[in-house]
Formats: structure tokens, C-alpha cells, sequence
């Protein structure tokens, strides 16, 4: 199998995970089509919450399905109490999952210090995923044009999914980067994260047994250059992070420097390593 036959699998993955075996259609958009826009209505029953707290559900599962979806997020558009029992009540309901942030408070040098303003307003917050896919895929493309579906702009709708595909893709391929990591180092999924505090962001970061790792993926339709990994070096050190080995995930494989690099620290990911998920 070829990388354009593992990603359509991916990308058939990144929509359809809940929905089962799909099967017949020239690529995922034409399943898109079929599957989803001309079945809205029938689908939209299974996202129907009830109570008094349905429209403020559906406004921060939006919110949370475009978003860097750390949980202080949605208090920005909801009433902050509102805000935090919606998002205790859908990982209660294993709806969303909670992704801990892995970073460290700031400590005072000396007991009496005074930590600067900035240092003490600023919060540490976990991050959530959707249990699904498919409900990350509803929430970020249908919910918001429910409108459009009922006026039978079935077109406009699936253009807009193919403009804005790659950057949601890029989430669910990040989420594959992890399981194939820790199968490459023989860890549970468990073990793997990502790392995230006020300055910066990093894709993959795993830290046990006084060894640390961080990485980068990028669902992009152009080859990752040497500038991804120096990105990488310097978020590290911004973060006061020392990875033991750097490892990158492309959808489109590497430059030549990045390949004739030759460094024991440094893991380049394909897409034909991500048969073994298959």
C-alpha cells in the first residue's frame, strides 16, 4: 500500500471512526457528502443533550472543536460557572476526554517573594479532546451550518470542509503520532502527551524514567524541513525542556537534509511507518 492508499485510510479515520466500516466512495469527501450532509437530520439525533443547558453544550462543543481546547476557553464566550459544569458534566459523560497539562507552577525563590502580576493571574489548564472524531468532525463543520443544511446548500457546506480539512486533520494525525510512538518505544498510550504553558506549544512530549521526548507533526501537503526542527529545538529551550530524542510526523515526508541528517536523537516519521496502525 502506497502513502496515498494509508492516508485516505487516515482520513477516512478522522471523520468515520464512530460511524464503522465505510466503504465504496472515491475519497472521503464523496463520503462526507453522502454519509453526513445528506443525513444530517437523522445524525443530529444522536448529539441531542436535553435540558436547560443544550444551547450552552452545543456553543462550547463548537467553541472546543476550533480551539487550542484547554477548558478556561469556553469561559470566554460562556458564564464561568456554566462554563465549568458543562465541561465536568461531558467528560462525566466520557463525551470529552481531559488532557493534563504537564506544566510546573512557578515557584518563589524565597518564601516571602512576590511572584510578578502576570505570573499571578496566569492559570494552568488542562486541555480536553472529543472521545470521537466524528463528534469533533460534527461540532467543528455541521452544528455550525445546521442553517445551510436546511437550506439545502449541500455544496457550499462540503466546500467549505475541503478548505479547512487539512488544519482538523491535523489533530486526529497528531493523536495517531502517539500511538505510533509509543508503540516504536514500546509505551502505553498513556504515557504520551503533549506539552503546552504559557509561551509555547509542543506537539508530543513524554518524559519517564529520566528520558524525555518531544516531537512535531505536520498534516501539511509539503515535506518538513530542516526550519520544523529548529522550530522544535527552540520551544524546548524556551520551555526549560532537554529531550533526549526529537521525533517528527509528516504527512508528506522529509527534505533531503532532514533525511541525510544522521543523529541517533532524532526520529522522522512517514506515512508508510503508520501501517502498523492499520
Amino acid at each position: 500500500m502506497g502513502d496515498a492508499g494509508i492516508d485516505a485510510i487516515l482520513q477516512f479515520h478522522f471523520v468515520f471512526d464512530e460511524i464503522g466500516c465505510i466503504s465504496g466512495y472515491a475519497d472521503v469527501f464523496e463520503a462526507i457528502e453522502n454519509e453526513i450532509l445528506l443525513c444530517f437530520e437523522r445524525l443530529g439525533e444522536r448529539f441531542k443533550f436535553g435540558g436547560e443547558y443544550e444551547e450552552q453544550i452545543k456553543k462550547a462543543l463548537m467553541k472546543f472543536a476550533r480551539s487550542d481546547r484547554k477548558k478556561i476557553g469556553i469561559s470566554k464566550i460562556l458564564p464561568r460557572f456554566t462554563a465549568q459544569k458543562i465541561t465536568a458534566d461531558l467528560i462525566n459523560a466520557k463525551f470529552l476526554i481531559t488532557e493534563k497539562s504537564s506544566e510546573q507552577r512557578t515557584q518563589k525563590a524565597r518564601k516571602n517573594d512576590r511572584l510578578p502580576r502576570a505570573l499571578r493571574r496566569y492559570h494552568i489548564t488542562d486541555k480536553v479532546h472529543f472521545s470521537s472524531n466524528f463528534a469533533r468532525f460534527w461540532f467543528r463543520f455541521i452544528e455550525p451550518n445546521l442553517p445551510a443544511l436546511r437550506r439545502g446548500e449541500i455544496g457550499r457546506v462540503l466546500s467549505l470542509i475541503k478548505a479547512d480539512f487539512n488544519a482538523y486533520a491535523g489533530l486526529g494525525f497528531e493523536i495517531l503520532s502517539k500511538e505510533l510512538l509509543a508503540k516504536y518505544l514500546n509505551l502505553e498510550i498513556s504515557q504520551i502527551s503533549s506539552f503546552w504553558n504559557k509561551e509555547v506549544e509542543i506537539d508530543i512530549y513524554a518524559k519517564f524514567e529520566n528520558f524525555c521526548v518531544a516531537g512535531e507533526c505536520k498534516y501539511k501537503e509539503r515535506k518538513i524541513s530542516k526550519n520544523v526542527l529548529n522550530e522544535l529545538i527552540l520551544k524546548c529551550e524556551k520551555a526549560d525542556l532537554a529531550p533526549d530524542l526529537l521525533a517528527l510526523f509528516s504527512k508528506s515526508g522529509f527534505s533531503g537534509e532532514l533525511q541525510n541528517l544522521k543523529s541517533d536523537k532524532i526520529l522522522l516519521f512517514s506515512l508508510e511507518d503508520f501501517k502498523i496502525l492499520l
